[in-house]
């Protein structure tokens, strides 16, 4: 019975497509039924978006491995860190996926190899070091190639693109989330090609397409309401309130972003409240009302320095420099912009420093202008 319900449970996950970033093969071997039972209530715990306690259940079940477990073993420590990741703990994902790839290398397990590798790619990518992300995920798609995993590539595709996305490679950045795009779609995986979709939306943002972007984003959006997933909604509802920001449509904007939060907070999703503290502090900016942007986007920057999201810090520190130059207080803007400089320069966002460099030449010569 306890066997059964595992099998359930991890059948439910991928059909919700939720294991993306999961290694669930060893689950259908389990034979223990108390071993079951435990793995069981941690698939649900997380399905509920109860990581802490999914995270609980996963070390217990480790407690209860044998030594001939090796797969299992791997397999609950990458439940582990997507745990952590989907908590922002991303130093404890970080060792966890270290010591999964430790592992796995010694048993020469090429699948959880994978795995490991493409995880921790996207720890390095949230703490700022966007090269050791790129290399782990060019490993862990030389290795899906290799085993055929299609589900792999198209997932490690997808985490490329993104990676030149924050280098400012946005050209090479769309042909990965395109060739992503492509490999979803052949195979029917809806969640990456919702991922995918929102991908290529925020590169044509970032090109100075937004009705382009917007088409992406809201079909993005549809995919992520029908198959329930509630991480991929607040995503795609807080890129569409990008776009209508852009579009001059700031109440639709406000809208959108606030939606994007209340599922933030919903699901426990700490960088995805920070990013719609953010959102929403640039339309109340655009609105005329800086103390209110300034309140939003200090909240976003404290819960980005929380979880040590580096790229979040630096266009939080950018955005707060902002409401500061609009102010008139350029001495505090300087010192916003100078900051969110630095991080810029030590994660490689080479086009964010160039435009934080002419945001500091702004400021610099509106100070010099105001002392004579």
């Amino acid at each position: 019975m306890e066997r059964a319900e595992l099998r359930r449970e991890t059948r439910r996950l991928e059909w919700q497509g939720r294991t993306d970033e999961m290694y669930v093969s060893p689950f259908y071997e389990i034979e223990d039924p108390a071993l079951a039972n435990i793995i069981t209530y941690g698939l649900k715990a997380y399905r509920e978006y109860e990581y802490d306690g999914a995270i609980a259940y996963f070390r217990s079940a480790m407690e209860l491995t044998t030594e001939t477990d090796t797969a299992l073993d791997l397999s609950l420590l990458n439940f582990i860190g997507v745990s952590q990741i989907k908590s922002s703990a991303y130093k404890d994902a970080e060792q966890t996926f270290l010591e999964m790839i430790r592992i796995a290398e010694k048993a020469k397990i090429e699948e959880a190899l994978a795995f490991a590798y493409g995880n921790i790619g996207l720890v390095y990518r949230t703490l700022g070091e966007p090269q050791k992300a790129l290399e782990f995920h060019q490993k862990a798609l030389k290795i899906n190639e290799q085993i055929g995993r299609l589900q792999g590539q198209a997932n490690q595709l997808g985490n490329i693109g993104i990676v030149y996305q924050t280098l400012g490679e946005l050209q090479k950045a769309l042909e990965y989330h395109q060739k992503a795009l492509e490999m979803d779609k052949r195979m029917g995986n809806l969640q990456g090609q919702a991922q995918d979709l929102g991908n290529i939306g925020i590169v044509y943002q970032d090109l100075g397409e937004p009705r382009k972007a917007l088409e992406y984003h809201q079909k993005a959006l549809k995919i992520n309401e029908q198959i329930g997933r509630l991480q991929g909604q607040a995503n795609a509802l807080g890129n569409i309130g990008v776009v209508y920001h852009t579009l001059g449509k700031p109440h639709r904007a406000l809208e959108h972003h606030e939606k994007a939060l209340e599922i933030a907070k919903k699901i426990g999703n700490p960088e995805i409240q920070a990013n719609a503290l953010g959102n929403i502090g640039l339309v109340y900016r655009h609105l005329g009302k800086p103390h209110k942007a300034l309140e939003y986007h200090k909240k976003a920057l404290g819960i980005d320095k929380e979880i040590g999201n580096l790229e979040g810090q630096a266009k939080d520190l950018g955005n707060i420099a902002g409401v500061y130059f609009g102010q008139g207080q350029f001495k505090e803007a300087l010192n916003y912009f100078q900051r969110a400089r630095e991080i810029f320069a030590k994660i490689g966002a080479k086009h964010m420093v160039e435009k934080t460099d002419q945001n500091i030449a702004i400021v610099k010569a509106k100070m010099e202008g105001k002392g004579k």
